[in-house]
């Protein structure tokens, strides 16, 4: 049952205030000055301003951070509750699927009316054999549902029966409630909702009536207790207040003060494609190097060669280095030619041959869907020559390979599996060989143009634009949010708009495994890669054993869903079966995982201060620089959360600084490159 927005409303403390009674003051860009709830007036309409405007902060409608829409004639307009800009990462949710419906359980028809039982959502107990009626037909309790699992047609607790010839009258509710977990709830019903300050994430998961978000700030966890602490978080400015709101909740050192730098978004500026031209060698330019020009018509000018210095000075590490490395992509052409067997297949196909043939992929997900097929699984890993690779440095390569191909498959099992220990449909396979079962999230179809996966306004909708279609969970990674299909897209075709216009090729085509791989291979900041973590790139420093990480298939349970199955004290379910998994099938492929640490009960989330912590992606640097129109600072800086701006994508830094600060960059000559070139 998702309540996020509704918990997220009921703890808000919000409160409205006048503006003070004035003559509208006229707007001149770069030189008015203002103070807040000043009523200007800007080309015929007016505004009243909040959160200390700056004089390039020009009203407009959609600048809702330093200005609110008013009627001009009215001298007292209410200001709008102010809540920080946050920008919100969300992180791909992953549905999963876990059960599949039973094959029909015929019910006596010789039951009496008096054994039929009305249903009444949350109150209602049954055992299996039950009859009931709801909205007036009649089911068979099976598979042990709970007080909320109201019984539908085709549900895994219910067959629907021909009602008795005088059924007792039935209790309809208003709306039926949405279908529970299939672990039966006590008490309240689950609900899940999170939130984002910042770039610090606060969630939560479990019954209703003990809803209360908490993340991790400062290597701590806290939690939003009351109104107060919400009401401080909505109007905190940067990740620097939260810290400080957490210092001050739990007695913790204070963090390094930053610089109050007064906060400014340039309403004006209109998202750039990226570059469609190949990469060309970055200048030798300082990359401290910064010239601003004003344009003539509000915008400004940078050298296009001072913008590439910057973006390659703050992306020159190991680290960014490792991570290039193992992400780069075989051309699709070469992939799709590869078939189980071929002598010319690339080494790492070759290699990952030798460990699963395709009799052992038959055996291991023998109710797999049909769109899982083993060519498509070895293409999969063709497209990205580091899985599976020999490693030059003494690794042992076959042994990595095996141990990456035992996670992916364990995750597998979780994220996709049937998960139906006696069902006929199972064909006496057990658990652990049901994986692969789904393809595309339950109930969900292609013709489907809407959904609760589609972020189609705000940045996420501008860089990632919806299609008409539908982005929910496909593949064996159960990809989802068109946030998600965008950048997947850009890795797989260099073209974003491929996968947001054919979604379905994620199910249909060797691209429902190489999601998996995909995910598998790319970190998550600050959490590092799953790769990384099992082939001993990433060394756990320091933050990392204080928070009891430690190298093991534990570790990739944290990154897949530590929030949920991680850091609870004992062994979740969730993480249990994923145990199970990777024991029996590192069993059967003969690898030996004496010592390795398996679970998570005891870890917490990866943080900042973690060794495998890299910043992906470009956000605004609210920084002060004395030399240039405004004091902005025109740079952008490497930020912990998704935004609009990949680091891997090269360009991207100039079209963060041009769409944040409405700047044009320029060539050698000082002409305006034009847009997409």
């Amino acid at each position: 049952m998702n309540v996020k927005l509704s918990l997220i409303a009921a703890l808000v403390m919000g409160a409205s205030a006048q503006a003070n009674a004035a003559t509208p003051i006229t707007w001149e860009p770069g030189k008015t000055k203002v103070s807040n709830g000043d009523l200007v007036v800007y080309k015929e309409a007016c505004y009243v301003a909040k959160n200390n405007p700056g004089s390039w902060e020009t009203p407009s409608a959609a600048s809702s951070w330093f200005w609110t829409p008013t009627n001009c004639g009215d001298t007292t307009p209410t200001l709008e509750p102010t809540l920080a800009p946050t920008p919100k990462p969300t992180p791909a949710p992953t549905p999963t699927p876990t059960l599949e419906p039973t094959p029909e359980v015929t019910p006596d028809p010789s039951l009496p009316p008096s054994n039929v039982t009305p249903w009444v959502p949350g109150k209602t107990k049954v055992s299996n054999g039950d009859m009931v009626s709801f909205n007036q037909s009649c089911y068979i309790a099976k598979n042990s549902p709970g007080t909320w699992e109201s019984p539908r047609s085709g549900s895994w607790f219910w067959d629907e029966v021909s009602c008795p010839d005088a059924p007792p009258a039935t209790v309809e509710p208003t709306v039926e409630p949405t279908v529970a977990p299939t672990i039966e709830p006590t008490g309240e019903p689950d609900i899940c909702a999170d939130n984002w300050f910042h770039g610090y994430h606060f969630a939560y998961c479990g019954p209703a009536n003990e809803a209360k978000l908490c993340g991790t700030v400062l290597g701590t966890q806290a939690c939003i207790d009351n109104g107060q602490d919400l009401e401080t978080l909505n109007n905190s400015q940067s990740a620097y207040d939260v810290e400080l709101w957490a210092a001050q909740k739990y007695n913790l050192p204070l963090p390094t003060p930053q610089p109050t730098i007064e906060p400014t978004i340039d309403p004006t500026a209109e998202p750039t494609p990226p570059p469609t031209a190949e990469p060309t060698p970055v200048p030798s330019v300082d990359p401290n190097e910064l010239t601003v020009i004003p344009d003539g018509q509000g915008g400004y000018l940078i050298p296009r060669s001072q913008l590439e210095a910057r973006e390659a000075a703050l992306t020159s590490s190991e680290q960014f280095d490792l991570v290039r490395a193992d992400t780069q992509t075989l051309d699709n052409a070469s992939v799709e030619a590869v078939v189980p067997l071929r002598a010319d297949n690339p080494e790492n196909v070759r290699r990952a041959e030798t460990i699963v043939s395709e009799a052992d992929w038959d055996f291991l997900f023998p109710i797999r869907h049909e769109n899982y097929t083993y060519q498509r699984f070895l293409q999969a890993i063709a497209k990205f020559p580091a899985f599976c690779r020999t490693y030059e440095d003494g690794r042992n390569s076959d042994e990595i390979c095996k141990r990456s191909l035992a996670t992916m498959f364990a995750h597998f099992i979780q994220e996709t599996g049937a998960n139906a220990p006696n069902w006929e449909g199972a064909q006496g396979n057990p658990v652990w060989r049901q994986g692969l079962y789904y393809v595309r999230e339950m109930h969900k179809q292609e013709t489907d143009t809407t959904g609760p996966y589609n972020a189609c306004s705000g940045w996420q909708g501008e860089r990632w634009p919806c299609q008409g279609k539908s982005y929910f969970g496909r593949g064996a990674k159960q990809l989802s949010w068109n946030y998600n299909y965008g950048p997947f897209s850009e890795a797989m075709f260099g073209d974003k708009m491929v996968l947001l216009k054919n979604p379905e090729l994620v199910a249909d085509t060797w691209l429902n495994l190489a999601s998996a791989v995909f995910f598998y291979l790319y970190p998550q900041p600050p959490k590092p890669s799953m790769l990384h973590v099992i082939d001993g790139t990433w060394q756990p420093n320091a933050a990392d054993k204080a928070n009891g990480i430690e190298h093991g298939f534990g570790s990739t349970i944290q990154i897949i869903n530590g929030a949920f199955e991680c850091g609870k004290g004992s062994t979740t379910y969730q993480a249990r079966n994923r145990i199970d998994y990777y024991q029996r099938i590192t069993a059967y492929l003969n690898l030996d995982i004496t010592g390795e640490k398996l679970d998570c009960a005891d870890m917490k989330a990866f943080n900042t201060d973690g060794a495998g912590a890299l910043m992906i992606n470009w956000d605004k640097d609210w920084g002060w620089n004395a030399d240039t129109p405004g004091n902005h600072s025109f740079k952008c800086k490497l930020a912990p959360y998704q935004t609009a701006y990949s680091a891997w994508n090269k360009g991207d830094y100039e079209m963060c600084v041009e769409d944040v600060f409405n700047v044009r960059a320029t060539d050698e000559f000082g002409e305006v490159i034009p847009e997409g070139k």
